[in-house]
């Protein structure tokens, strides 16, 4: 099966989920951007601190952990959020907190894409960029299948086999399109991430009907469909404010 997805149609359906549901990302961004920010900020005050009170290095180092799950469970949280809108729920703002149920397979798929990719990028660079693409979905086969770290990094394999070229120019484009946003003096971030973030979650579903090879892991693939019938509606079906 030759696989495919149309860019206009998925950043097109990214830009209508924007705009009917633009407060809640500006509401859930600024709440990640809090809770990103505020175990920094604390750790801070505890360093100045520590010079006169060496203890103060203890509490300091517990924040500097907690800051890394936090940033760990908002990431988990974004991408449940990008899904929730490709299967047509709303999803509340509790879930960018709903990360536990695969924090620790998402900790483990991190790590081993991060040594993939570091690999890579030491050979000459190009594999580097390479397995970035070939293995970009295990993220998201560890949130939305609940497999493993190893089985996501396959799965994300056999999923992009014959289309990472393609996904390799629709990531570049992403970026662009988000460092547009950042010029805008930030506050274009607000429209361009929950853009490029539903897309990608669309591109991702899209593959995932296209690739059969996936049924060895116990994942169920719909019969395939045109892109214009399993393209999600923007207004999801069950409103959960």
């Amino acid at each position: 099966m030759q696989k495919d997805f149309i860019i206009n149609n998925v950043l097109g359906w990214g830009w209508q989920i924007m705009k009917t549901y633009f407060w809640y990302f500006v509401g859930i961004a600024l709440l990640a951007g809090l809770a990103n920010v505020l175990p920094d900020f604390l750790r801070g005050v505890l360093i100045g601190m520590s010079e006169q009170f060496p203890l103060a290095m203890i509490p300091a180092l517990i924040l500097w952990l907690l800051g890394i799950i936090i940033s760990i469970v908002v990431n988990i949280g974004f991408i449940k959020i990008a899904l929730c809108f490709c299967d047509r729920i709303k999803p509340t703002v509790g879930t960018l907190f709903d990360a536990w149920d695969c924090f620790w397979r998402y900790v483990g798929v991190s790590a081993l894409y991060g040594l993939i990719v570091f690999a890579g990028t030491l050979l000459l660079i190009i594999p580097g960029i390479i397995w970035a693409v070939q293995f970009c979905y295990g993220f998201y086969f560890v949130i939305d299948k609940g497999l493993s770290p190893m089985e996501a990094l396959k799965a994300s394999s056999r999923t992009t086999h014959g289309i990472r070229l393609k996904l390799f120019g629709f990531g570049f484009l992403c970026g662009l399109i988000n460092i547009l946003g950042a010029l805008c003096l930030l506050v274009g971030l607000f429209v361009t991430y929950p853009v490029v973030l539903t897309a990608n979650a669309l591109v991702y579903r899209h593959l995932l009907v296209q690739t059969p090879e996936l049924a060895e892991f116990g994942i169920q693939i719909p019969q395939p469909e045109t892109q214009s019938e399993t393209q999600p509606e923007t207004q999801p079906e069950n409103e959960n404010y």
